[in-house]
């Protein structure tokens, strides 16, 4: 029987092989036919109408890829090309009987009859590999990975299904809570009013409806779990306690994955009070760099994979919307700055409530910032790495299945928060989910942040000598790693040399990118000593700022002027990498985030000290910015998702001009918008409740003191 067996698949494997080499005889054979016919200066006759049709005509033409899949006796082959570590594609309908592992054969030839045609219009051999691939070939297998990522992303959607439910049933509790709160309250208020034994005709009712409006307040405050509320009555304060709405802590679990819930708290305008009304311009300055930074990547990708590639170089010497294109890295460094800028002052603001500042603290603050990015970050990974490959397809969809399988072996570097302490090969591009450098030098900068706010709490001249240090050091390693490396301004200038390990020797190292951080504390530092009132000639400056319309006049001329020139400064450079020696561009390579973000934080210095009418207050503190800046996390960790995703599950690539990019990066962000929210409402705002429930911190002690007044005692 096994004989019989064994018998039975070596003639399917012969069988297999014969059809492979009749397959292969076939291709050959349409191919000569062609070249045969081409020589002679006759149209193919073997060649059909559907063929010529559906294959692309030149470089950069995908052809038809959806009518060439329909065909029955066809099939789609993509012909890729790697260019200057850049890929470059042309689209071929085939007959079924060549098949790619045959075409794969003449890749080498492929590659020698492209370089030779190169060599005679540009003097050079321009391709560097070339590899025919079938699209319906491509994709990978379901691994482990992806079923427990699948089970992973059924688990989050029913928690949040559930989590939805027992909010509506919560609330009708609540509701039910409520009236009955209000019947007891105002019973209580009769009688008081009874009890003081005040005539019914003079007073009783005026009582009762001042007493009644008084127990809507108390119960807000019961809502908002106080333990005690404090009527008044005869001129005298009478505590009347109440037992506060609690829920079960597994309840609290299931509505911290509330869909309602998390959506009223995570669009909720709300009113700026208090000092620090002013942060309300975080809200535009946030919500602009996210969108600058999409700008910026939709440039970079869809610039790189255009329909007509050989307009690129002519058109990034132009100045307008391109400019913006290199400079858009300066949004990532406006969030370093405001990272900064709210560590200092919210961290300071708890370490002075301590009897003791101590560094046995910084662990616990650690934690927290784990906690508050890795969960959504890891999600995003796995759902980006095992499964947005299924949810497509397209002539030029393995560019996205290969970008996604670099994370095989580099997930845990993401994990880890070290990825960007690793060489990614050519120009930084072999990176999983390569956009979470940023998220790496943002938790490796917090890690020294804790430490440095708790020296400056303990002495302000020597915590203040250590930041500036840093700052000067930052500033000179910057320019050092320049000059050593002769780094030139990374724009795609015609005449610019190749750099290929700018990304990972420059551009993504924590000593490169600390400086806008380090300034944002420095701000942060001067807005703490402002508030608190510790220091009276910081004080004094602060007032002057704002009663003064010259200065603050001045400081929007100087933050501009700073902003727009760091920006414009670069034109000479777009038409000739030359046109700066290479001194001014090691300087300006190390210098020019410094002084971007000095010259935003001059523009939003009045704001900060409470000046209402203030032009940054209006434009960037308008409630319109604050959803938005809710989610620019999530935005940010799946925008570069959305255009991959959107740029290579096309059928054609788009011909590259200022209104089609234009047109596509707004279609990016109201996508990235989406995604982003519901991203935040599933992961990320579920994870923050989530922390607050496991590491509540310990309850807080009211303490009665001169009648009415509470004074609390915070665990930080």
């Amino acid at each position: 029987m096994k004989f019989l067996h064994y018998s039975l698949c070596f003639l399917l494997l012969i069988m297999q092989i014969q059809s492979n080499d009749e397959n292969n005889i076939k291709c050959e054979e349409y191919f000569k036919n062609i070249v045969d016919a081409i020589s002679i200066g006759e149209m193919p006759k073997n060649v059909s109408p559907q063929t010529l049709l559906s294959s692309g005509k030149g470089l950069q033409d995908l052809g038809s890829y959806l009518v060439c899949r329909d065909s029955v006796d066809l099939h789609y082959i993509h012909l890729r090309m790697i260019s200057g570590g850049r890929p470059l594609h042309m689209g071929f309908c085939l007959p079924q009987f060549c098949d790619m592992d045959y075409l794969q054969t003449f890749n080498e030839t492929t590659k020698k009859f492209i370089n030779n045609l190169t060599n005679l219009q540009f003097n050079r051999s321009m391709i560097e590999s070339v590899s025919y691939q079938d699209p319906e070939l491509m994709y990978p297998e379901w691994s482990v990975g992806t079923y427990l990522t699948l089970f992973l992303l059924i688990v989050v959607v029913g928690l949040n299904v559930i989590g939805s439910i027992f909010s509506i049933i919560a609330e009708n509790k609540k509701k039910a809570y409520q009236d009955d709160l209000q019947i007891e309250i105002k019973n209580k208020a009769v009688q008081k009013i009874n009890d003081s034994k005040i005539e019914e005709t003079s007073f009783q009712s005026e009582s009762i409806n001042q007493l009644y409006r008084r127990s809507e307040l108390i119960q807000n405050e019961i809502m908002e779990n106080q333990e005690s509320a404090f009527m008044s009555g005869q001129g005298q304060f009478q505590e009347i306690k109440y037992e506060k709405y609690k829920e079960a802590t597994w309840e609290r679990f299931a509505l911290s994955f509330s869909f309602i819930h998390n959506y009223q708290k995570l669009f909720k305008i709300n009113e700026p009070k208090g000092d620090n009304a002013g942060f309300v311009v975080f809200n535009g300055i946030r919500s602009l760099s996210i969108f600058w930074v999409i700008f910026g990547h939709d440039q970079l990708i869809r610039g790189s994979n255009s329909f007509n590639l050989i307009d690129i170089p002519y058109k990034i010497t132009e100045p307008g919307w391109v400019t913006l294109t290199p400079a858009a890295y300066f949004a990532v460094d406006t969030f370093f700055f405001v990272g900064g800028f709210l560590a200092a002052v919210l961290l300071l603001e708890k370490l002075t409530k301590l009897r003791t500042i101590k560094f046995t603290l910084v662990p616990a603050m650690w934690l927290h910032r784990f906690l508050r990015i890795w969960p959504t970050y890891a999600f995003c990974i796995l759902v980006y790495w095992q499964l947005t490959v299924y949810m497509s397809d397209g002539p030029i969809w393995n560019e996205y299945i290969t970008s996604t399988s670099t994370c095989n072996t580099q997930w845990w570097k993401n994990l880890l928060f070290i990825d960007n302490m690793f060489s990614h090969a050519n120009n930084g591009l072999s990176y999983c989910f390569g956009w979470g450098w940023y998220l790496s030098n943002d938790f490796q900068i917090f890690l020294i942040t804790p430490i440095l706010l708790i020296i400056y709490a303990r002495n302000k001249k020597i915590g203040l000598t250590i930041i500036i240090s840093l700052l000067i050091g930052s500033v000179f390693s910057a320019y050092y790693i320049a000059f050593s490396h002769d780094y030139h301004l990374q724009i795609g200038t015609p005449n610019a040399k190749p750099q290929p390990d700018y990304q990972d020797v420059f551009y993504y190292k924590p000593w490169v990118r600390i400086s806008p951080y380090l300034i944002g504390i420095l701000f942060g530092l001067f807005y703490r000593n402002y508030i608190s009132g510790q220091n009276q000639k910081l004080v004094d400056l602060a007032k002057k700022i704002k009663d003064s319309v010259l200065i603050r006049t001045l400081l929007y001329v100087i933050g501009i002027g700073l902003t727009q020139t760091i920006i414009w400064i670069i034109i000479p450079l777009q038409k000739d990498m030359n046109a700066w020696p290479p001194q001014a561009q090691y300087f300006y390579q190390a210098f020019n985030r410094v002084f971007f973000v000095i010259g935003v934080g001059f523009c939003i210095t009045p704001a900060l000290l409470g000046c209402k009418n203030d032009p940054s207050r209006f434009i960037l503190g308008h409630p319109f910015w604050q959803p938005i800046a809710r989610i620019s996390f999530c935005m940010y960790l799946t925008h570069f998702i959305v255009i991959l995703f959107m740029t290579f599950s096309s059928t054609q690539l788009v011909y590259y001009q200022y209104s089609h990019i234009l047109f596509f990066t707004l279609t990016d962000i109201v996508y990235t918008i989406v995604i982003g929210g519901i991203l935040s409402l599933a992961i990320e705002v579920p994870c923050m409740n989530l922390e607050k429930i496991l590491f509540a911190p310990k309850k807080q002690q009211a303490i009665k003191l001169n009648g009415n007044q509470v004074q609390d005692q915070i665990d930080l």
